[in-house]
């Protein structure tokens, strides 16, 4: 047999045993239901592995190279192939398991909505319905209106309400001051009975001091006589 053919026979020989031993490594690999391995680490097939790859790949190149060459120039005929070889040899050993498809990142859950701040609707008590003349005793009028305050807190514990009492300008400031500090004294203690915390409220007399209304009529003397209920921040 001529050297052409049987170096062409040899160099062929070698690249499909490589190949059919990747198939059938792949295929049981695929039968078993996972990667296949072969015992040499890293899951990579004993046929991929760089000293088995050179070695094959200068075999077939250097096989074919010989073959091809004439008698004068086997040598360059088998640097030749062995070059090819090399690229025979990084083929045989490249990695041709499928990129693993990219997995999605969840979607970040949104941030819960923060409570609405409670806030109390101010109430306006008139010293006229609230309270007799010069004095801080509750009527029954105010009552239900008291009650209804009383409601809203018990339904909203994390309310604080502030009980502001004023006068009008009838009579010296300093009377004033004592004046509107009893009557709103008086709403807390009412609240406290109906089962409102004392440390929930607050008081303040602040007699003549902040009007709503002109001091010149009775209209606005009557507006200025008057109890108010207010968010405490």
């Amino acid at each position: 047999m001529k050297k052409s053919t049987t170096g062409l026979l040899l160099g062929s020989a070698l690249v499909i045993g490589l190949s059919g031993c990747a198939t059938d490594f792949q295929r049981g690999g695929d039968r078993a239901g996972g990667t296949a391995t072969a015992g040499t680490g890293g899951g990579t097939a004993w046929y991929q592995q760089p000293v088995v790859c050179g070695i094959a790949g200068g075999l077939i190149g250097g096989s074919i190279g010989y073959a091809v060459s004439g008698e004068s120039d086997e040598d360059a005929g088998i640097a030749v192939g062995g070059a090819s070889g090399a690229a025979i040899g990084a083929l045989l050993c490249a990695d041709h398991t499928p990129e693993p498809e990219p997995v999605a990142e969840p979607e970040p859950m949104p941030e819960p909505e923060p409570a609405p701040v409670q806030e109390f609707e101010p109430v306006v008590l008139s010293s006229e319905v609230t309270f007799a003349f010069d004095s801080a005793e509750i009527r029954p009028g105010a009552h239900q209106t008291l009650q209804d305050v009383a409601t809203t807190l018990r339904e909203n514990p994390d309310l604080r309400v502030r009980i502001e009492g004023h006068t009008d300008s009838v009579g010296s400031p300093q009377y004033n001051v004592g004046l509107s500090q009893r009557r709103a004294d008086s709403v807390r203690e009412f609240l406290v009975s109906q089962g409102i915390a004392e440390g929930r409220m607050d008081t303040r007399g602040y007699g003549e001091e902040r009007p709503v209304a002109t001091n010149d009529t009775d209209e606005g003397r009557a507006q200025n006589r008057r109890v108010e209920i207010v968010n405490w921040d």
